[in-house]
């Protein structure tokens, strides 16, 4: 953990190992400056804890449960004894005491500074969930209003997330919310959406999945990519033809890409040689008509 995240680790005290805190991790927050994430470690082994499967791992709820506390979330370390990795799961005050299965995503790696970044990211006491926003509806030719919103886009050029860090507009996100197959409505609400996105993604989304994971190595680098779906349910929308707001659900998907060396255990140099970045893939909302 120390390596791959390039952070400091210390063993829990007497009080803290009572408290079942067998390490306290301080690091170097990865779009934050100047701030350290203060991470709290128990470390597992077993059967009694976890098992290992074919995609990723099993963590058990007599782990969950172990780590489980009232007042903040813990970093549960599982290592699997047969292959010697190490795999991660983020428990919060509010999870669920139940077994869960975890992708190969959660193998510990140089990503994972990055995951727990992301973790921690809910406990933050920015706004979210889209809350004070009002996406208005706009009349026009398609095509002309495509051209005007296009060069809103490409101002906006990048957005930070507190979730993901920068996420970076670009001409694929752009390609994919306009491609000739879409449908003209779904086409409709991103034109209207994207003039308020850098209000959106600004704030902490209500619930955040990553819906795709892949993995390849290649010339000596491990590259991952994953695709995340945020949420943002308190987002209001009006209509012209309507007087009263509508609440909307605004969905937006990114891909996040990393690289690091495939030998990065043994990497002096670590931090200089991993590359990451975020872009937007497509962003549009649904009017959600029980509101």
């Amino acid at each position: 953990m120390t390596t791959a995240c390039r952070g400091e680790v210390c063993w829990g005290f007497r009080e803290e190992d009572n408290s079942k805190i067998d390490l306290i991790l301080s690091l170097e927050h990865p779009w934050y400056a100047g701030e350290r994430m203060i991470v709290l470690v128990q470390v597992k082994s077993g059967e009694t804890y976890g098992v290992k499967n074919t995609e990723g791992f099993k963590l058990k709820s007599a782990a969950v449960k172990a780590a489980k506390r009232t007042s903040h979330s813990v970093c549960i370390i599982w290592v699997c004894r047969e292959s010697n990795r190490a795999y991660w799961a983020y428990i919060h005050p509010s999870s669920q005491v139940s077994p869960r299965d975890y992708s190969p995503y959660h193998r510990v790696s140089p990503a994972t500074l990055y995951d727990l970044a992301r973790c921690m990211s809910k406990n933050t006491t920015n706004a979210y969930g889209g809350s004070g926003v009002i996406i208005r509806r706009r009349e026009g030719n398609l095509t002309n209003r495509r051209k005007l919103v296009y060069s809103v886009y490409k101002k906006k050029d990048q957005i930070f997330s507190p979730a993901l860090g920068v996420i970076e507009l670009t001409r694929l996100g752009w390609r994919h919310m306009f491609r000739a197959n879409r449908s003209a409505a779904y086409k409709q609400t991103s034109l209207d959406l994207i003039p308020y996105l850098d209000k959106i993604i600004s704030q902490t989304p209500t619930t955040h999945a990553i819906t795709d994971y892949k993995e390849w190595e290649s010339k000596g680098f491990v590259y991952r990519s994953s695709e995340h779906l945020l949420k943002y349910d308190k987002v209001m929308y009006s209509a012209k033809a309507k007087s009263e707001r509508e609440h909307a659900v605004v969905i937006i998907k990114a891909i996040e890409e990393i690289r690091y060396p495939s030998n990065w255990q043994a990497n002096a140099m670590l931090s200089q040689c991993i590359d990451r970045r975020v872009v937007l893939k497509s962003a549009y909302f649904k009017v959600d008509s029980e509101s």
